[in-house]
């Protein structure tokens, strides 16, 4: 699966910077709210703070350095929010599952992509050479 990670490197860093504003405005805006309950708050707290992960590991994928506990950590927050996302059209009305279902796909991808701890092909293969 590596390979295939390596060969779409920068879909991934692309995909992280997105994920990574997306939120981040998502999760401001829905704060502005005053009426949202505790749990509404305590979700997009984490949104917030999965954001401002993404983008600082998205900045330090982009200089070349590769936080290992970030990358895992980011990982498995992708891949959980995946399943969550995934299971989400069982329990609650969405606007179109089969959009649900591809972004759900998409975050778990990514998850598996910091998880492996891909490196840009240049630096993967002066580590395997070393």
């Amino acid at each position: 699966m590596k390979p295939f990670y390596q060969s779409t490197y920068y879909l991934w860093i692309i995909t992280k910077g997105i994920f990574s504003v997306a939120g981040f405005i998502s999760a401001i805006d829905n704060l502005g709210i005053l009426d949202l309950t505790t749990t509404e708050k305590l979700a997009n707290f984490i949104g917030l703070a999965y954001a401002v992960l993404l983008a600082i590991d998205t900045v330090m994928s982009l200089t070349g350095n590769y936080l290992k506990p970030l990358k895992y950590a980011n990982g498995t927050i992708s891949v959980l929010l995946g399943i969550i996302i995934f299971v989400l059209p069982f329990f609650a009305n969405v606007i179109s599952v089969p959009i649900t279902v591809l972004f759900s796909v998409w975050i778990i991808l990514l998850g598996v992509f910091d998880l492996l701890v891909v490196k840009r092909s240049s630096e993967y293969l002066n580590d395997t050479i070393n």
